[in-house]
């Protein structure tokens, strides 16, 4: 968690937990969660679980979050559903590193305020019980549920992950094709890239996610399998990529002197890497693109493999009624 939304959370009072990215407890008398983003520092989701008390009505609770977005700079967006107040910060421009945590901490004390003054309680985001209520996280999201509710959606949860076994695994000969048709997406973004002298990770995360779009849209089944092929046919074409970018840089330095093609330049890239510092720049080349594809490409292969299974990450964080000071 970023380091400065840690300090502040402890300082709060809130339960801070690094291996999940959140940090959550009572805040001003309301329950609430604060999710660090995987990939950027100064993003953050802030949740609250809230529903109108016995002798409340629901406020216009949207277009208050609306004024709030407006008020403050770093809270990109704010929506009410499902019992969920959702609100997400990111820190934009030079200053926002001094200016982050103030204005997250103006919001928190604004929505707790709007929270207690009109009479909104703790409920279950499922059936808005407010009993026997836990804090769980799925994939990375967090909800408050109650016992009831958290078995209906496990139980869907293992009904899916069999749906997905038994669907069998499409036409694989369909989407080898497909994988191979856009991956070459991948090649050209990778070769016109090269041209401006960069490796960068964006063409290799396009090849393979392009690669995995078109297995899924030629072989009508995205699943394991399917995602390791288009993984390994997008390794592959970074092969390709690189051995075109080479073939230009050959066809531009001989096409003055001899009579030769494009095509003539690439049948003869192989011969060239004889040579010890075409080689060690080409060898280079691909260690960093490699590189730069698996940084780039991770999250999306990550969230087709739990796609393909039906597989979620669910887990019960802790019962809200005993959420208390610490750190774990």
């Amino acid at each position: 968690m970023y380091k400065k939304v840690k300090k502040y959370a402890q300082e709060k009072g809130l339960t801070v937990s690094e291996k999940n990215g959140l940090a959550y407890g009572n805040l001003g008398g309301i329950f609430l969660a604060i999710h660090q983003d995987p990939v950027t520092p100064a993003r953050h989701t802030v949740q609250i679980w809230v529903k109108p008390g016995p002798s409340s009505t629901l406020p216009d609770i949207s277009g208050y979050l609306n004024q709030c977005t407006s008020k403050f700079k770093y809270l990109q967006s704010a929506s009410y559903g499902n019992g969920r107040i959702t609100a997400e910060f990111q820190g934009l421009g030079f200053q926002w590193g001094k200016n982050y945590v103030p204005c997250l901490d103006g919001f928190l004390k604004e929505i707790t305020e709007y929270c207690r003054n009109s009479g909104l309680i703790l409920s279950c985001e499922q059936c808005e019980t407010p009993y026997d209520l836990s804090l769980y996280q799925a994939d990375g999201v967090s909800h408050v549920l109650c016992p009831s509710c958290y078995a209906n959606i496990a139980d869907q949860i293992r009904q899916n992950v069999n749906r997905k076994a038994k669907e069998g695994s499409g036409n694989i000969i369909g989407g080898i094709v497909g994988a191979l048709l856009g991956s070459l997406l991948g090649v050209v973004l990778w070769v016109l890239i090269y041209q401006l002298g960069y490796i960068s990770a964006i063409a290799g995360a396009v090849m393979v996610i392009c690669a995995l779009k078109g297995y899924e849209m030629l072989g009508g089944k995205l699943n394991t399998k399917g995602i390791v092929i288009s993984c390994i046919i997008s390794v592959l074409m970074v092969l390709v990529a690189e051995q075109t970018s080479l073939s230009i840089e050959i066809y531009n330095a001989y096409i003055d002197y001899y009579d030769i093609t494009f095509f003539d330049a690439f049948r003869s890239a192989p011969s060239f890497l004889e040579e010890p510092d075409i080689r060690a720049a080409v060898i280079g080349d691909l260690a960093i693109g490699y590189i730069l594809m698996a940084v780039g490409a991770w999250g999306t292969v990550r969230q087709a493999l739990k796609a393909g299974t039906g597989r979620q990450d669910f887990r019960k964080i802790a019962p809200v009624s005993s959420v208390h000071a610490n750190i774990e």
